[in-house]
Parts: C-alpha cells; structure tokens; sequence
C-alpha cells in the first residue's frame, strides 16, 4: 500500500486562514449531497463524493472518491464473431482513503489503482469549495530529497545520482569525473549506490559525501530510498532539474516538486483504520517537516 504525501492550507471565504481544530467540523459538513441530492461537480460531471470520515484525537480519517452512475461494458457475439459496447447502471463508489493531520498541515492519500491520489485531492479541492466555499491548496512535500535530511531522518538504503557535464564542477570527486567523462566523450554519469537495512548511509567523508557536496552545488540530482520504523519505505525520484541545496541543511530545498513515496509492505490495512496506522502516518509526517512548521 502506497501513500503520497502533501502539504496543504485551508482558508475561508475571505482568504483567512482556518484554525486546525475546526478542519474536521469543514470537512464533515461537505460530506454527501448536496441540499437538492447532487454530488459535487468534477471535470464536467457531478459525481465527485466526500464520505465516511472518523476522527482520531486531532488527526482524522476519510474516503474521497465518485459515484459511478453508470459504465461501459464490452459484449462477444461467438456467433458473429463480433463485440458491441454497452452502458448499464452502476452504483458504485471507486475512492481513495485518506488521512488528514491539520495540526500539521499534512495530509496523506493513498495512491490507488481507480482513483490516483492527485485525483483524490484535486476532487477534495472541488468538493470543500463547492460545499462550504472553502480553499483547499496542496503541494507535494519537495523539500526531501536531500540527502542531508534523508540520512538523519531515515536508514536510507540506496542512492541514485546523476552528474551534470557543467563546468566547472566543485570538489576534487567533481574534478576527476570531468576529466574522466571529457577523456572518454561521456555525456553524463548516472550511478546507484546501495547499503544494507541493518548498517545504511551515512555522510562521514567518503563517497556519498562527495555526490551530496555535488547535489549541494547545483551539479548532480539526487534521490533515495530509505527504511523508517516497522520497515516502512520512503522513495524520493530524482527530480529533472538539478538545485543549489542551502549550506544549512535544515533549510527549505525550493524547486522542482518531487513526490514523496510512503509503502507499507507486506501489510493489508483495511479501512476504516485504527489509531495504530494513523499514528504511523504521524511519525513519518512530522520527520518531513522542519521544526517551524509543526503546531504540535
């Protein structure tokens, strides 16, 4: 089971910022219909549909989806050797579940087969401004591919890189590849590092050290693969354009939007959830963010 993971914000009307204890009382009044049995309006059809939430502490839970009036079946005639494609009635609800940690500003949607996360919120975006004229703005967390925070936060296990024939490059690994890929005529260097779950990465002057100095100056891009508790996965991609990172590793990587990947292997969570899973999703959250933004 798959999350992604997003940033968001909440304002009213007039532009003001939400409290976070007041986002579930939101969320639960755009639930359902509307006051005449109508489903919100998504892409020209009114079948997006917000339901089921349950409430955890200050955290809570739901299912963002659409009602599926109807769909398209396909008919074989044995006979005539032919197919023909018919509409029948369907009542079905194809949704993603979701948590959602105001306190936060987090909420994380699972990647599903009928219904992408991105899907899921950009409906959850139609839903609370067409029921209660609310703003729902998400962005995926980006700032996490860095390896500096990934290896203090995570048990990172491997490494992709990619080093840019710019010119000139920083530090004395930098150099060398240069004049390595200049000698040979290579266009670029790609490469995967990896470790073992029981003794990861570390950053004490090898290797790794010298692709991060590259990944801070501008010339490699950089993603990850790390183990967090109860052997959850975390994956960051490599974004398509390299980014000058802060000399102060705890800064906000601004740039290119680059999806956190979250996986439970080996687990099959059903919902509704328990407080167990809600408060996994928390941990992993909070090491995403930087100290300023926690309200809790």
């Amino acid at each position: 089971m798959q999350y992604k993971f997003y940033k968001y914000s909440l304002a009213d009307r007039n532009g003001n910022d939400v409290a976070p204890d007041d986002h579930y009382d939101i969320f639960n009044n755009a639930k359902a219909t509307d006051d005449v049995g109508e489903f919100t309006k998504y892409r020209g059809q009114k079948n997006a549909v917000l339901m089921y939430l349950r409430k955890f502490g200050s955290d809570f839970s739901g299912l963002v989806g659409k009602h599926s009036t109807e769909r398209e079946i396909t008919n074989y005639d044995s006979e005539e050797d032919e197919t023909t494609n018919n509409l029948v009635e369907d009542n079905d609800y194809p949704h993603a579940p979701f948590v959602c940690m105001p306190r936060l500003r987090v909420i994380a949607c699972i990647e599903g087969s009928r219904i992408g996360a991105d899907s899921a919120m950009h409906r959850l975006h139609s839903i609370l401004a067409h029921r209660t004229q609310h703003t729902f703005i998400i962005e995926s967390i980006r700032e996490s591919q860095d390896i500096r925070k990934a290896i203090t936060r995570f048990r990172v296990t491997e490494v992709s890189f990619e080093i840019l024939p710019v010119n000139p490059h920083t530090g004395a690994l930098g150099r060398a590849l240069d004049e390595a890929r200049a000698v040979d005529h290579i266009k670029r260097i790609k490469g995967v590092a990896e470790a073992s779950e029981a003794d990861p990465m570390s950053l004490d002057g090898g290797f790794l050290t010298q692709i991060q100095e590259l990944q801070q100056s501008g010339h490699a891009k950089v993603g990850y693969k790390a183990v967090a508790d109860n052997g959850i996965q975390i994956s960051v991609s490599k974004p398509n354009e390299a980014m000058e990172l802060d000399t102060d590793h705890e800064s906000v990587v601004h740039g290119e939007n680059v999806d956190v990947k979250v996986v439970f292997p080996r687990m099959r969570i059903y919902y509704p959830f328990d407080q167990g899973h809600i408060t996994q999703l928390r941990t992993i959250a909070r090491r995403f963010l930087n100290e300023d933004d926690e309200a809790s």
